[in-house]
């Protein structure tokens, strides 16, 4: 309190947006938006918080067509909502008359439960991405489809991409597969061969020994200084320096993302994930290879029957795809996503275009220039 009163004679010259302190229904509703909230508990035991939008000012019916939108690493479902409202991907969708579900994975701000396991205890943290795509993505899939009755077009952004193909590569048959219309993919990833993006710069560091040192399990949660209300303030005061600070985790873009909105991106992120989880990136970025996790050559042969840890098989993927990629994503690298759209041998329908756009501008964008052929997409 005392450093937001001695920063109250700049707050005049800042731009603080009193949205950004709401959590996801309160924001929702502070724009006129429908709102709900639902708790999907997974095969394996976690509890996630996904919420369904429809259009402003309206009440939610049933029989829109379901578009769900899937985050990515550190982040959560309120990406989709936190740019202006007249680009924020989740209201322009809902707008178009869809019925609009957002997802969580275990382990960020709005998945930290579970029937028996504490996020206090080691246990809690043991996962990784191929996680959300074995369990969390199943259980959404089963649970809306259950309250709708509809099938599912799936948005997914960067590692919400990741999941998806890792469920594709693993299973032939699935609550999934038999639901989902169409997969589309912003900044869509699989292998990570470039080091241009500081987060893959940081993973390339000791850093996740040091952590692992000191017995943390959890990274950056949802309730760090930025997310705070001094660092709210801060972001309004500083956009530039919050943006570089937060964009040197998710591969923010000054020119081409939305850095007026960062006191409010503050306010909603990062949003946690696990320490495992970001040791399996680790493992993509340091070896330029889409892989399971590696255990090690005896723990590998237990759980996968063979020493080395192996490849996602992409080849069985077959289902429609739009991939939406940036020329400047340093994540998604241009050659990298080239590399994966390649590997989609089997997908009898596939399209990739590339867009002035950044690794987070597909949802934080200053401009949305995807936005025309994603309508020409959606069914």
């Amino acid at each position: 309190m005392k450093i937001i009163l001695l920063l109250l004679p700049y707050l005049a010259l800042s731009t603080i947006h009193p949205e950004g302190n709401l959590d996801f229904v309160k924001y929702c509703k502070y724009f006129n938006y429908p709102v709900e909230e639902h708790v999907i508990q997974t095969e394996d035991g976690y509890l996630l918080t996904y919420f369904r939008v429809q259009a402003k000012g309206t009440k939610m019916v049933s029989g829109k067509k379901v578009v769900l939108l899937q985050h990515g690493l550190l982040d959560s479902s309120d990406t989709f909502i936190i740019n202006d409202e007249d680009k924020a991907p989740a209201f322009l969708i809902a707008n178009k008359g869809y019925d609009v579900w957002l997802g969580n994975n275990r382990g960020n701000k709005h998945g930290r439960d579970h029937i028996k396991k504490n996020p206090f205890f080691w246990s809690f943290w043991d996962f990784t991405l191929e996680d959300f795509a074995i369990y969390d993505l199943p259980a959404g899939f089963k649970y809306i489809v259950n309250k709708t009755g509809q099938k599912i077009q799936y948005i997914g952004h960067s590692q919400g991409t990741a999941q998806m193909h890792i469920h594709l590569s693993l299973f032939k048959q699935s609550v999934v597969r038999d639901n989902l219309i169409q997969f589309i993919g912003m900044g869509p990833v699989a292998w990570v061969t470039t080091k241009y993006s500081p987060l893959v710069r940081l993973l390339d560091t000791n850093f996740l020994e040091v952590l692992a040192t000191f017995g943390l399990h959890e990274f950056m949660p949802g309730d760090t200084f930025l997310t705070s209300e001094v660092g709210r303030v801060v972001c309004g005061l500083m956009e530039n320096i919050c943006g570089d600070l937060i964009g040197s985790f998710v591969s923010a873009d000054p020119v081409l993302d939305n850095y007026d909105r960062y006191d409010v991106l503050a306010g909603h992120s990062p949003a946690g994930t696990s320490v495992k989880n970001l040791k399996h990136w680790q493992q993509f970025t340091r070896t330029g290879e889409f892989k399971r996790y590696d255990y090690g050559d005896r723990e590998n042969v237990r759980r996968y029957g063979t020493k080395k840890a192996p490849f996602y098989d992409l080849s069985n993927i077959d289902v429609k795809i739009f991939y939406i990629a940036g020329y400047d994503d340093l994540l998604a690298a241009p050659k990298d996503v080239n590399h994966l759209f390649s590997a989609l041998i089997n997908a009898p329908n596939k399209e990739l275009k590339f867009y002035d756009a950044g690794h987070c501008s597909f949802m934080w964008g200053r401009q949305l220039p995807y936005l025309d052929d994603l309508w020409a997409h959606l069914e």
